[in-house]
């Protein structure tokens, strides 16, 4: 499946037509984001799901994130934004040198460099080793690394991260509805089912499918 087609998301074109009218962005940052994005095809949340992130967050009052898959750092500046108190702290992870480069600028653009730090690398390296020198120190985990094969993998590492009372996001959980076409065994729509029967039948969790755009995972932890 191609980022053309699963950035297209799940919801009826009218619908989401309607939605991309009446909620949109009107940050400069962002709004030059989902430009280049599209120009580019470089998979971004969009003002949706950042919007909905964003009102999820804000009355958590989160203080530490943790992200997986930076990119150009669209979400991750939604994210910084919501963090509160004096030690508030965006950590994202991103493999590709040249959307670091993107990113860190932007982070500057955003006027949120100052509490965001980007782990350059491959993820399968870099989170057992963070996380396991954070355990319990985040209040929010968002997953949306580029292989989505890879969600399984971190899937235990994401819950580790996150302190009781924490939220685990995660995007593209529904992978353009491929995930509920019984014969669509490709790796990674294979990979976003597993990880979504991990999320709901672990009991440390309590989770919903928000089916907006390609799918958006919110887990809150309740125990360890």
């Amino acid at each position: 499946m191609s980022i053309q087609e699963y950035q297209k998301g799940i919801v009826n074109e009218k619908v989401e037509s309607y939605l991309s009218d009446l909620i949109h962005s009107s940050d400069p940052v962002l709004l030059e984001l989902e430009k280049d994005a599209s120009k580019r095809h470089v998979p971004i949340i969009g003002p949706q799901v950042a919007r909905t992130i964003s009102i999820l967050l804000k009355p958590a009052r989160p203080e530490r994130a943790l992200e997986i898959g930076t990119a150009t750092g669209y979400s991750g500046i939604c994210i910084a934004r919501a963090l509160q108190g004096k030690g508030k702290k965006l950590t994202t992870i991103e493999t590709d040198p040249n959307r670091v480069k993107e990113a860190r600028r932007n982070f500057q653009k955003a006027s949120v460099s100052d509490y965001v730090e980007i782990l350059e690398g491959d993820a399968r390296e870099i989170v057992p080793y963070f996380v396991n020198k954070n355990k319990g120190k985040f209040d929010v985990v968002f997953l949306d690394v580029g292989d989505k094969t890879l969600y399984v993998e971190l899937f235990k590492y994401c819950i580790s991260a996150l302190r009781v009372g924490g939220f685990l996001i995660a995007d593209n959980t529904l992978w353009n509805g491929a995930v509920a076409v019984e014969k669509d065994t490709s790796p990674e729509t294979s990979a976003i089912r597993k990880f979504n029967q991990l999320v709901f039948s672990d009991k440390r969790l309590d989770a919903a499918i928000i089916p907006l755009r390609d799918g958006l995972t919110v887990a809150l932890k309740i125990e360890e």
